[in-house]
């Protein structure tokens, strides 16, 4: 965990799974704690992520919101990540949205490929299974 000012950054990368989850979320409330104005979470590095790191993800977002801080989720994410968030159909709970350009194809075509996500308006945060752990 880092802190700019009064931005925490999280940096995850690696696998984010029933092991590592457990890191995270100590990670989101020691930076909670320190009272940001952002938690921003990078998963750009993440290789893996099941449905407990997906958990850890969402609780970190509803503590963020409970604590009244912002969310930001960045990445690029990787394919492993993309799929997940597709196929539970959890993006708006995360805060992301499709980029505006997709958005109007979907309008157009009545559909989604739910393949990438718009983070610019998202807090963003980085996290990292080994890094979190240290």
């Amino acid at each position: 965990m880092l802190l700019a000012g009064r931005y925490g950054l999280v940096p995850v990368a690696g696998e984010l799974d029933l092991a590592t989850a457990p890191a995270v979320r100590d990670a989101v409330r020691a930076c909670l704690d320190s009272q940001p104005a952002l938690l921003r979470i990078d998963i750009s590095g993440v290789s893996f992520c099941d449905c407990s790191g997906l958990g850890a993800l969402l609780w970190a977002r509803a503590e963020a919101v409970r604590a009244g801080v912002g969310f930001h989720l960045s990445g690029p994410f990787q394919p492993v990540v993309t799929r997940i968030v597709d196929a539970t159909g959890t993006a708006a709970r995360l805060g992301l949205a499709p980029p505006p350009a997709q958005r109007a194809v979907e309008q157009r075509e009545g559909g989604g490929s739910g393949t990438t996500f718009d983070t610019a308006q998202q807090g963003q945060v980085r996290a990292t299974s080994r890094e979190v752990a240290r």
